[in-house]
């Protein structure tokens, strides 16, 4: 009875320490916005399958920022958390600006060449090049002539025959509004190019440090 007292006094001091300590993880995670669910099932994806951290961004064939992102940004994510098998990366391409629908078409029968095997790194060589090379988004340069250019200088894997007749058929423009459906419901109804998502939690500021920040914070 002499050491009951004592004892009872060490463990509930642990319990409210534990008690504190699962308050301050708490806490420390509850500024977080809650994530949003978002269907990225056949989407072009790379990455380790296994990895933790999602990252999704949705963007526009035609966009200058997401091309900014795509040149300045993405190879560091790549590098950081994509080469290291920390992350997966989905594009979710979708069109609204003026004569952009023909890229984004093009982008999607690229990565659908082979529909049962579709290949998500040729789509983002796609992408790199577009971007790379794209000229002023008011100007009509998306059509299937130029595409088709761009597909020939991207890789041989893509076959300009069979691009030239996708776009012709429209082939994906019902999946490119569903898409957009997507970045409605993920954004509120109003859509943004570039848009990016950690674990469906949005990146309030597009820039590396804040990208990197919500990796690691969502990682605890």
């Amino acid at each position: 009875m002499k050491n009951f007292a004592p004892r009872t006094l060490v463990l509930i001091t642990l319990a409210l320490i534990i008690a504190v300590s699962g308050g301050v993880v708490i806490a420390a995670k509850s500024h977080l916005p809650p994530s949003v669910e978002i269907n990225y099932l056949d989407q072009p994806t790379i990455g380790s399958p296994k990895a933790r951290i999602h990252l999704v961004i949705f963007e526009e064939p035609k966009c200058i920022n997401c091309a900014k992102f795509t040149k300045e940004i993405f190879p560091k994510i790549k590098k950081e958390f994509i080469d290291t098998h920390k992350a997966t990366f989905t594009v979710i391409p979708v069109s609204f600006l003026s004569g952009s629908m023909p890229a984004a078409t093009a982008l999607l029968c690229a990565y659908n060449s082979d529909p049962l095997y579709p290949n998500s790194e040729l789509f983002f060589d796609y992408l790199d090049y577009m971007y790379s090379h794209q000229p002023d988004e008011n100007l009509d340069w998306a059509t299937k002539d130029r595409l088709v250019e761009m597909a020939k200088e991207t890789s041989p894997a893509i076959n300009p025959a069979q691009l030239e007749k996708c776009i012709d058929m429209q082939s994906y423009h019902v999946r490119i509004q569903k898409n957009l459906e997507l970045a409605k419901k993920a954004m509120n109804g109003k859509v943004a190019t570039p848009t990016l998502f950690v674990n469906g939690i949005e990146v309030q500021s597009l820039t590396y440090k804040a990208i990197k920040d919500l990796i690691e914070e969502v990682s605890k």
